[in-house]
């Protein structure tokens, strides 16, 4: 999971559980908590929830009975865990923290007409919240927020709004595995018969990536490495195609034509079979060893990964 996105989501879940706590305090003590709740839903009642923001729309919607969310496209593909938990949470009950006034006499100077991020969240039944975000407060740690129906202005925290942004600007799509580029220690990959290992250490200071050989280690040709590293860690696919697979080797997955081994600074390896191209012509199947799912994942991926062995980025000695 992105590292600052995770802080990010502690700090927002902190936020709200806090409040949750004051809430309940307030209520055994007769006393009325100062800042009110935009709206309220029990978070196991929400079905759906579609936010917008700079032209992008993206809905996320669980079937009747189930616990997975899935991200609304052709085909609907579930989403990323690590991404998304505690986001239920967070926008069945946003807590405000100032309401500025009754009345909104002018919703542009907020960014709230046309809003900066538009969220409609609906419950079991049918019901239905929309609510607005828009600009930042003067001092940046806020967000003007309207609720739909409502005519009072409201700020939000601008951490919040930024965690509730990121669903339109950046999808959770699922991953093949988790690990941020700073995390990337090692790689090796092995196709057609041959193998190519990498792995980095520090050196005064700095990372330094080196070609694992036979007659001794070098250096990585840093004018080919360049984002190798970052492409490696960015596994995203945007389709799932089976929660179980059921004849890996008409997949080519088994023996798989390319295995990729990756290694994360905490220990932890993840080993990804490859297989055959998908009927679209644009995607190869995958597995995460240990895992049950079957991936089309995408070529780009692919083509970094094979070219580490097809052509890697280091002279011959």
């Amino acid at each position: 999971m992105n590292v600052r996105l995770s802080i990010i989501l502690v700090v927002v879940l902190f936020i709200f559980g806090g409040t949750a706590y004051f809430v309940s305090q307030t209520r055994s003590s007769g006393r009325i908590p100062d800042e009110p709740w935009m709206f309220r839903i029990d978070e196991s009642a929400l079905v759906s929830i579609t936010v917008s923001s700079d032209g992008q729309t993206v809905e996320y919607a669980r079937k009747p009975g189930g616990s997975t969310w899935y991200i609304q496209q052709e085909p609907e593909v579930p989403v990323f865990i690590d991404k998304w938990s505690g986001t239920p949470l967070l926008v069945s009950g946003p807590r405000v923290n100032r309401v500025l006034g009754q009345t909104i006499d002018n919703p542009a100077s907020f960014g709230l007409d046309p809003p900066v991020t538009a969220v409609t969240v609906v419950q079991r039944g049918g019901q239905s919240f929309e609510f607005h975000l828009g600009i930042k407060t003067p001092d940046e740690n806020n967000q003007y927020a309207r609720l739909v129906g409502d005519p009072q202005l409201f700020t939000v925290p601008e951490i919040w709004g930024m965690v509730i942004t990121r669903l339109a600007l950046e999808p959770p799509y699922p991953r093949l595995f988790s690990m941020e580029e700073e995390d990337l220690i090692y790689i090796e990959v092995t196709q057609d018969g041959k193998t190519e290992s990498y792995a980095s250490r520090l050196r005064a200071g700095a990372r330094e990536w080196l070609v694992l050989l036979e007659d001794g280690d070098t250096p990585v040709d840093l004018s080919k490495w360049a984002d190798i590293p970052a492409k490696v860690s960015d596994t995203e696919v945007y389709n799932v195609l089976a929660n179980q697979i059921e004849e890996p080797e008409s997949l080519g997955l088994e023996p798989p034509q390319i295995t990729v081994k990756i290694g994360g600074r905490d220990g932890g390896i993840f080993v990804v079979y490859l297989g055959n191209t998908t009927p679209s012509g644009n995607q190869i199947y995958g597995q995460v060893v240990g895992q049950p799912e079957l991936y089309a994942v995408p070529l780009d991926w692919v083509n970094t990964i094979t070219g580490l062995v097809t052509d890697p980025p280091y002279t011959v000695k």
